[in-house]
């Protein structure tokens, strides 16, 4: 089994009541130190991979995730063997080609390590604002016009991003984007070595991304999920593993997303099983010892009921890994056992708690289940 811990870094800790503390510039050092810190030492606990969500203009010092690309490769260079990755970049209200390029670039620059993961763009400030060359809203998933507008931009986007990571020149006629704009183009490398890109006008109609991936078609893809099968079924189609959060009391519609992923893979050729298709993951909640497990159950309970289960978000908390070692140990086997899931994402605050108390809770899960089951 698999372990990757989803960061949430935080520039404002537990209790604090400053104001804009994503604006203090001296807070971001003391965070990038902490996570360094922390994920050296998670690698040294046999954690298999770090990644972080995508938030833009969190002044608020909550999940100060911008450019987690550029977060990628720093803890790369600090760290040996560990993957790193996204989960995910958004791929609606951003130029699809560079996020090909970026993340070509983190795989070669981390000789194979990365992963990428993609959403939709659930947060209205960020992802309207930043979307609005393209009239895109962030997703709702109410069906409304403005959602499956999101939706369309992710599919072809996606599309878009595939082929230049694939393909060694690309042409593309889509919706939102036409790729190249058919300009006049002479230049002598390009007669010589890619003659095929321009027309018998001179105009331009194929060109591609430098560097494509080192990983070869393209690095594993994520998704993070939640309830919708059409959702479910593009990525199972595609070849992409989705990271459901939800509880174990909400987790009856597993079976259904898997067979419907199957069938997709199944009609364009592919085979894949569970392993392939679903990652499950929950919250931290563990901590060494009693006083530290209180401190952080109460502490996040307090914060997501705050800051998640709230406006505009209303999210519910989702799988919890908490309780003794022997209980969360049965818990991922029985995952394990009952859907075929060997992948295990860690959802760990950074900079939020005590230090000693997010070191003591990567410690403690890695006692209780990576030790025991990681092969």
């Amino acid at each position: 089994m698999k372990f990757t811990i989803l960061v949430i870094p935080f520039m404002r800790q537990r209790n604090e009541t400053v104001g804009l503390a994503g604006r203090d510039r001296t807070r971001f050092r003391p965070l990038l130190d902490a996570v360094t810190k922390q994920m050296v030492f998670a690698e040294e606990l046999g954690y298999d991979g770090f990644c972080l969500t995508e938030h833009h203009m969190q002044v608020e010092g909550i999940e100060a995730t911008t450019n987690p690309i550029l977060w990628n490769l720093y803890i790369a260079m600090h760290t040996k063997k560990m993957r790193v990755g996204q989960l995910g970049m958004n791929l609606t209200a951003m130029n699809p080609i560079k996020v090909a390029e970026d993340i070509a670039m983190l795989d070669q620059m981390t000789g194979g390590r990365a992963f990428a993961g993609f959403s939709r763009g659930n947060t209205a400030r960020w992802t309207t604002t930043m979307g609005q060359h393209l009239d895109i809203l962030a997703a709702e998933s109410d069906h409304s016009e403005s959602d499956k507008r999101n939706r369309r931009a992710l599919y072809e986007n996606w599309k878009l991003v595939k082929s230049l990571w694939t393909d060694d020149l690309t042409s593309f006629d889509g919706e939102f984007w036409k790729v190249p704009v058919p300009v006049p183009w002479e230049f002598n490398p390009t007669k010589d070595w890619g003659p095929e890109a321009v027309d018998k006008d001179g105009l331009l109609r194929k060109v591609s991304i430098t560097p494509r991936p080192l990983q070869d078609p393209h690095p594993p893809i994520y998704a993070p999920f939640s309830y919708s099968m059409e959702t479910a079924r593009f990525w199972g189609a595609e070849g992409a593993k989705m990271v459901s959060f939800v509880s174990r009391e909400k987790e009856h519609f597993m079976p259904l997303v898997i067979e419907n992923c199957i069938e997709a893979a199944q009609q364009v050729g592919k085979t894949r099983s569970a392993k392939d298709i679903v990652a499950i993951g929950g919250h931290l909640m563990m901590g060494m010892d009693s006083k530290s497990t209180e401190s952080l159950n109460t502490g996040f309970q307090e914060l997501f009921k705050y800051a998640y289960d709230a406006p505009p978000y209303n999210v519910p908390m989702g799988r919890l890994w908490k309780g003794s070692n022997q209980e969360v140990l049965d818990e991922v086997c029985r995952l394990n056992g009952t859907y075929g899931v060997d992948e295990f994402f860690v959802w760990h605050h950074v900079n939020y708690f005590e230090p000693e108390e997010e070191m003591g809770a990567l410690q403690a899960f890695s006692e209780a289940v990576i030790s025991k089951v990681s092969s």
